[in-house]
């Protein structure tokens, strides 16, 4: 399919393309360091897609950034997506092992078609081509996982999991004429179980751990680099605390041109986001354990639930304000003190 016949929204933006629409969804949420990455650059993205693809792009133009705009969709929000030719990748970044990411990317491609198809297509005769989805994990979390794994969405079927059969009366037989040995021959039942799973979506999960998925890597210099300083800030975090281990790694890897520019156009940014992400576990456990005191203390399940979403609406409001202004480390001391935190929420108005 050319890039041409790509089913997009009416509309055109200054580049002569077609807008796509964006999903109606909530706009407040924190990023990560590789979203900052690689959120504003054709260039790394490109770099990224040709390593994964094997193909090898030169013309930033070619590709078309349709990641989630500063949205999140069931509270998450996807980090990196974008057509190019006739496919359309999706692209996670994972610290933590997910066995759920089939299902995570399944919302996230249904919103993504939503927003190039325009919806009164749907229901007519002709068929609406499609972009051809990919999906790619990228893990780098401290627990041991194979160098690559694909995931799928049928894993988590409950007859799957259970080694139950779909039961459908087996007496019932498609309508109309059936030609015997075809894929449509037999039962209902037959077809049906013979064609499972009639829904699925494969995940393929990287490792870009040290020494796994070195060649990938290789022709990925952005991603390297990238763990060339997740790989420092692990290192010194058990010397030093947080804070202080994340400006080193920030410093060094500027002095030794590893993500040179990129780390000093966005240095306070990457410090605040880099703390909250290493420290993430402890801050939220903070925040639950503060909330189920608020819930005991009222006394009321209506009670709990407010305490908890407001609690947790305010802090991260205030994480927000404490990037904007370059103010990393008070994010995780605004968690362990109390005092300091109330006195945040009033001075920021929270």
């Amino acid at each position: 399919m050319k890039k041409s016949d790509m089913p997009v929204n009416k509309g055109q933006d200054t580049a002569g393309k077609k807008e796509r629409k964006q999903p109606l969804v909530v706009d407040e949420y924190k990023d990560t360091v590789f979203r900052i990455l690689y959120r504003d650059d054709k260039g790394r993205q490109l770099e990224l897609y040709n390593s994964v693809s094997g193909k090898n792009y030169t013309n930033a133009d070619d590709l078309q950034v349709v990641t989630l705009k500063h949205a999140i969709y069931m509270g998450m929000k996807n980090d990196l997506a974008f057509l190019i030719s006739d496919e359309l990748h999706l692209y996670e970044h994972q610290s933590t092992i997910n066995p759920n990411m089939p299902l995570r990317l399944l919302h996230y491609i249904s919103k993504e078609y939503e927003g190039l198809v325009e919806s009164h297509r749907l229901y007519g005769r002709t068929p609406i081509e499609l972009p051809e989805p990919y999906f790619v994990v990228f893990y780098n979390g401290t627990d041991q996982f194979p160098e690559r794994k694909i995931l799928r969405l049928s894993e988590l079927f409950r007859a799957e999991r259970e080694g139950r059969i779909v039961s459908m009366d087996p007496e019932e037989t498609v309508g109309g004429e059936v030609e015997a040995g075809s894929e449509n021959s037999g039962t209902v039942n037959e077809i049906l179980n013979r064609e499972r799973p009639l829904l699925e979506l494969k995940v393929l999960v990287l490792n870009i751990n040290p020494g796994k998925n070195d060649t990938f890597l290789g022709q990925c210099s952005t991603l390297r680099e990238y763990m060339e300083y997740v790989a420092r800030v692990r290192k010194y975090r058990g010397d030093m605390e947080l804070g202080e281990a994340v400006s080193r790694a920030v410093d060094e890897c500027i002095e030794e041109g590893i993500l040179e520019d990129f780390l000093r156009k966005n240095k306070a940014e990457v410090v605040a986001m880099s703390i909250f992400e290493y420290d993430e576990k402890k801050v939220m456990d903070y925040i639950r354990m503060e909330e189920r005191e608020e819930g005991r203390k009222e006394g009321r399940r209506e009670g709990r639930k407010e305490g908890r979403g407001e609690e947790a609406r305010k802090y991260n409001r205030l994480i927000i304000c404490l990037n904007n202004e370059g103010k990393g480390e008070m994010i995780v001391e605004a968690a362990r003190d109390d005092e300091l935190r109330e006195k945040l929420f009033e001075e920021y108005g929270l």
